[in-house]
C-alpha cells in the first residue's frame, strides 16, 4: 500500500512539472492535444497563419506604394516649368544726339577749273609719314602735317613727331591748268630737334574719294614717295 502511494506521489509530481513547465513557456508552437481545453493560456497554430496572411499582405501593399512612388518621381522629372519673370521696367531709350558735322571735302569742281579759292583753309596727312636721318639712319615718325593756305595759294606748314619734335615753314600752291596741283616749299624745312628735312615738291590730283593723292619729290636726294591730304575738320 506504502508502495501504490508512493507511486501515485511520483505520477502527480512529474505531472504537475510538465503543466508548470509547459504555462512557464507557454509557446505558440507547441501543439497540446488533448490538453488544449485545459491550458487556456496556450497559442493556437491558426493564429499565427493569420499573423503570416497579414504580414505578407502588407508587405505586398508597401511595394504596390514603392512602385506608385517611384512612377511619380519619374513623373515629375519630366515636367518643364516655364519661370514667370515680372514685367521689366521699360528701357529709357538713350538721348537722341545731334549728327556728326560731315567731313569737309575737296571742291572739286573749282579745284578742275584752277581756283585757288578751292586751297582756301587747312589740309591734314593722311597717312603717317617718316623721317630718315642721312647720317645716324634714325628714323622719326611724323603723325601730324598741317598745311593751311589763303585764298591766293599762300600758306604754312607744321609736322609733328611722335617724339615731340616740330618741323615749320612755309608753302605755296598753284594749279597747272590741267587739274593738278603744285605745292612747293621754298627751301629745307627747320625742325625744333636742330634737324632739317629737305626741300620737297607735292604735285596733287583728285582721288575721287574726298582726298588727294600727291606725289612728293625731294629734288636734292632725288627721292619720291605718295602722300595722301585731306580737307582738316578743325579748319583753319
Amino acid at each position: 500500500m506504502q508502495r501504490v502511494l508512493i507511486a501515485i506521489l511520483a505520477v502527480g509530481l512529474i505531472a504537475g512539472v510538465a503543466v508548470a513547465g509547459y504555462l512557464t513557456l507557454q509557446s505558440c508552437g507547441l501543439n497540446a492535444g488533448f490538453m488544449q481545453k485545459w491550458l487556456p493560456g496556450s497559442c493556437r497554430l491558426d493564429d499565427a497563419a493569420d499573423t503570416s496572411t497579414r504580414l505578407a499582405s502588407l508587405k505586398q501593399r508597401n511595394e504596390s506604394l514603392r512602385r506608385d512612388v517611384v512612377a511619380a518621381e519619374r513623373a515629375l522629372a519630366q515636367l518643364q516649368c516655364d519661370a514667370v519673370y515680372e514685367q521689366p521696367l521699360p528701357v529709357a531709350p538713350p538721348p537722341t544726339l545731334p549728327d556728326p558735322a560731315p567731313a569737309p571735302t575737296i571742291d572739286e569742281d573749282a579745284w578742275r577749273a584752277g581756283d585757288l579759292g578751292a586751297l582756301n583753309g587747312c589740309w591734314d596727312l593722311d597717312s603717317n609719314y617718316r623721317v630718315q636721318h642721312i647720317q645716324t639712319g634714325a628714323i622719326t615718325h611724323y603723325t601730324q602735317w598741317r598745311m593751311c593756305f589763303d585764298a591766293n595759294g599762300g600758306g604754312t606748314e607744321e609736322m609733328t613727331a611722335t617724339n615731340g619734335t616740330r618741323c615749320k615753314g612755309s608753302v605755296s600752291g598753284q594749279f597747272d591748268g590741267a587739274g593738278h596741283l603744285a605745292i612747293d616749299e621754298p627751301g629745307n624745312l627747320q625742325c625744333s630737334d636742330g634737324t632739317m628735312i629737305f626741300q620737297r615738291v607735292l604735285n596733287c590730283a583728285l582721288s575721287g574719294d574726298g582726298t588727294a593723292s600727291c606725289t612728293e619729290t625731294q629734288p636734292e636726294l632725288g627721292r619720291t614717295s605718295t602722300v595722301r591730304l585731306r580737307r582738316s575738320k578743325e579748319g583753319r
